[in-house]
């Protein structure tokens, strides 16, 4: 008897039974509220099928590559705001700033070289995308819709055998990268000394 009112009442149980209900609510394919909002916002919703549609593969790849990163994100944007000087949000309470001038002057320029390093890695990935798509497809979709810059120097390399070509479109990529990510840093002021 003791351990079926543990098994009941367990607030481990309570918290699952209440996230699988709410992840219902928002994510049911007819009548969930993403649903619905995704309808009212693009006239389509979660039963459309995105990968046999070639205008929504990229659109739902892009979806599914902000929700499997946002974690990996936040946690660094977590460690951030862990790091954040606390004598300097005392300092300037004492001298009168309030909760938004304390963000905008203290926590945002300490989040800086946090963000610019996500916004960075993140770019470098969305480069690099290849295995997503062409897992998540079986190839690349209708009509090479998924098609992305790797797969493209897949394609090329691998499935047509011109590997020159291939080595070519790998060397852009790379080159492509590196000079958007020196912009992004050099834009961003984070490596500034002065």
């Amino acid at each position: 008897k003791g351990i079926f009112r543990l098994i009941i009442f367990s607030p481990h149980l309570v918290g699952q039974v209440f996230v699988a209900v709410l992840f219902g609510v928002i994510f049911t394919p007819k009548y969930g509220l993403f649903n619905r909002f995704l309808q009212s916002l693009i006239g389509w919703g979660l039963e459309q099928n995105w990968f046999a549609t070639p205008t929504l593969v990229m659109p739902a790849l892009v979806i599914i590559s902000i929700w499997m990163y946002a974690g990996f994100n936040m946690i660094y944007f977590l460690a951030a705001l862990q790091n954040v000087d606390q004598n300097l949000v005392e300092a300037a309470r004492i001298d009168g700033a309030n909760s938004w001038g304390v963000f905008w002057h203290i926590t945002l320029p300490a989040l800086k070289p946090v963000a610019t390093f996500v916004v960075v890695v993140s770019t470098i990935y969305s480069y690099q995308l290849f295995e997503l798509p062409y897992v998540l497809l079986q190839g690349f979709g209708p009509n090479n819709a998924g098609l992305t810059l790797v797969g493209y120097l897949y394609d090329t390399a691998f499935e047509s055998g011109d590997l020159g070509t291939g080595a070519a479109i790998g060397w852009l990529l790379a080159s492509i990268i590196f000079l958007i990510s020196i912009a992004q840093v050099r834009l961003s002021g984070t490596m500034r000394t002065d």
